[in-house]
């Protein structure tokens, strides 16, 4: 059996009864299993999965006009540079993202004040067994949300893009990128582990709660940002949930409900 730490950018996580890669839309249809694209947004147990995980790898992009019918298991990046280049526009904050598009339709993926509603048209939706297209208002898209479900698959989605000039499009991905890398604290992660209450920043509120640094075996919350804890090598998921337990504690005690946006694989109880 494979480690499903290898396919995620925690580098945490047991093993999977069986891996599969699909590469095609057809793959991707036919395979039955947990889906993971990029894995940058989720915390597999240290037990793994008892099953089997088909690892997305559907990367492919149609122009037709002002559309981009995208692949779910292309990488964001790519993809915003890939349109950049093409001169249409839109999708530059997805530069330095590191995740796919399926999971960025999933959770409403968003940086520097857009995200993936502002853009979309529809997702092609694999649905008990059915293939939906399901249009803009039915995603029901909201922030870090979707009417995208435990058991869904994203295939494919539509966006709507602008006509650009590609050298100023490729400017901003660029600047987008070196603003990330300024903020983005160094070492393996799952980005931002709990969601923003609204109109609060969660990561201010747990520096103000003393926590920043706040260590557990080898995860430790960043000293650069305290809504990412980082594995400083060796970590377990165990270690990971510890830290959240303390975070969500902590923020109880101020009246704030601390909401996990990372996804959670495998047994935790």
């Amino acid at each position: 059996m494979d480690s499903l730490s290898r396919y995620t950018t925690f580098g945490i996580g047991g093993t999977a009864r069986r891996i599969i890669v699909a590469r095609s839309r057809g793959e991707l249809i036919d395979t039955d299993g947990l889906i993971l694209g990029g894995g940058s947004n989720v915390l597999v147990s240290d037990g793994g999965y008892d099953g089997s995980v088909v690892i997305n790898r559907y990367e492919n992009i149609e122009l037709s006009g002002s559309e981009a019918i995208v692949g779910s298991g292309t990488r964001l990046p790519y993809l915003a540079r890939f349109l950049a280049e093409r001169g249409l526009g839109g999708l530059e904050w997805a530069e330095g993202i590191p995740g796919t598009v399926g999971g960025a339709v999933a959770m409403n993926a968003g940086a520097f004040g857009s995200c993936v509603a502002d853009r979309i048209l529809y997702a092609d939706v694999l649905r008990g067994g059915e293939l939906l297209r399901i249009p803009r208002d039915g995603l029901r898209l909201g922030y870090r949300r979707s009417a995208i479900g435990d058991g869904d698959v994203v295939i494919a989605a539509a966006f709507a893009l602008g006509s650009v000039d590609p050298a100023e499009s490729l400017g901003l991905c660029d600047g987008y990128a070196a603003i990330r890398r300024a903020k983005q604290p160094r070492g393996r992660s799952a980005g931002s582990v709990f969601k923003n209450p609204e109109g609060m920043s969660i990561a201010k509120l747990i520096d103000e709660a003393g926590l920043k640094g706040y260590t557990v075996g080898g995860a430790r919350i960043s000293d650069a940002h305290a809504n990412v804890i980082i594995n400083t090598g060796g970590a377990t998921a165990r270690d990971v949930t510890d830290i959240i337990h303390t975070v969500k504690a902590a923020m109880s005690e101020i009246g704030v409900a601390a909401e996990e946006e990372i996804v959670y694989i495998g047994d935790f109880g």
